[in-house]
């Protein structure tokens, strides 16, 4: 009767056949020596390729999740400064306009008339004061010669004073009118489109009333919350990536412009301003933006899945693989990376290495192992 040969003795188990000479295949594709006739060869554990990692340097980055809203940075809502009748409107909500373009313009009957009014009250008065400037030579010349009163002198001085005070007065108001009269006019403050229009030729408006809209659409801004946990991670000019609904094949770039410095009231979160670029104007205020904040960012770090690393009374280490065997190998661990997912090593392994990288408790030092070839 023959012997009996066990059904598993793991996964990539190898008994030795009863012919001298017989070779068995260990981990790595390595050959050991022949193994004698009549003898077990060793258990070894099969790895499959998702479960070990060839340490490498790679770059290494950590980024802050944010969301929010677009709105255009340069916004101006263009008001009446002056109450009137609205004469012709020249802008739609959507049209594009240019600095200095006549968006609206209001009556201005009334406020010419004012103007002239002004504007003769001024020159009364100027006259008056050359009047008065006149008389005050002829009286200093007489009270030089003891032909005038002292106080016929004061009377003059102050006739001048009064009627120069009157000259102020007067054309600060006629320089309120020809402001009203410029402010009837309405134009454009900047380069940009309408956004809205609440006014039509014919209606009345007082002073101080919204009439229209104007943006910037060239630059938006996506405002975005991030908590007092990562805010100190942020700085101003740091690179952001987001994904605009409408756009979700194309990522928009854009830098921290801005960052308050008071959390929102109950929220615990900070505002951040996204400064983003819309040269091609795909861009509207209004979107929806997902993406994230570059906070760190370096080439070449060595660093491993933090589920590859293990600790016991000893400390931290890993489970390096050398020629076809597990060797607890310590480490040195560095900062951790991309949310926890990787930790870089600062020694105790180098590029090159293979360790086993899922979280196989029954994996122990010594054990050999080999390492599957199947995908």
């Amino acid at each position: 009767m023959g012997p009996k040969w066990p059904k598993r003795l793991g996964i990539a188990a190898v008994l030795a056949t009863a012919a001298v000479g017989t070779v068995i295949y260990g981990a790595g594709g390595r050959t050991p020596e022949p193994v004698e006739a009549g003898t077990l060869a060793p258990q070894y554990r099969e790895l499959a390729q998702i479960e070990v990692a060839t340490v490498e340097p790679r770059a290494m980055s950590e980024r802050v999740r944010v969301s929010g809203e677009l709105r255009p940075v340069n916004r101006a809502v263009v008001t009446a400064k002056v109450s009137g009748t609205v004469l012709e409107v020249n802008a739609r909500p959507g049209q594009a306009i240019k600095s200095g373009d006549v968006l609206a313009r209001l009556e201005t009957e009334d406020l010419q008339s004012a103007l002239v009014q002004q504007e003769s009250n001024l020159e009364a008065a100027r006259a008056q004061l050359t009047l008065a400037e006149q008389t005050l030579k002829k009286t200093k010349r007489l009270a030089e010669r003891g032909y005038a009163t002292t106080a016929a002198l004061e009377k003059a001085q102050s006739d001048v004073a009064a009627a120069r005070a009157n000259v102020q007065g007067l054309s600060a108001q006629s320089e309120t009118a020809r402001t009203a009269l410029r402010d009837a006019v309405l134009v454009a403050p900047f380069n940009g489109v309408v956004a809205s229009r609440s006014i039509e030729p014919g209606e009345t408006v007082a002073a101080n009333t919204e009439l229209m809209t104007v943006v910037d659409a060239s630059v938006l801004e996506a405002e975005v919350l991030v908590s007092t946990r990562d805010i100190t991670r942020l700085e101003v000019d740091q690179m952001a990536k987001l994904q605009v609904d409408g756009l979700e094949d194309t990522t928009i770039l854009g830098t921290v412009d801005r960052i308050n410095p008071v959390a929102n009231a109950g929220t615990r979160f900070v505002p951040v301003f996204i400064r983003l670029e819309n040269t091609e104007g795909r861009l509207w205020g209004g979107m929806f933006a997902t993406g994230s904040i570059l906070v760190r960012q370096e080439e070449n770090v060595l660093a491993i899945p933090q589920a590859a690393l293990r600790n016991d009374e000893e400390g931290q280490h890993v489970l390096k693989i050398t020629n076809g065997k597990l060797v607890r190998q310590p480490v040195e661990l560095g900062p951790i990376w991309s949310g926890g997912r990787f930790v870089e090593i600062t020694s105790g392994i180098v590029a090159g290495d293979i360790i086993v990288s899922a979280p196989l408790p029954e994996l122990q030092a010594d054990m050999p192992v080999t390492i599957s070839t199947a995908g």
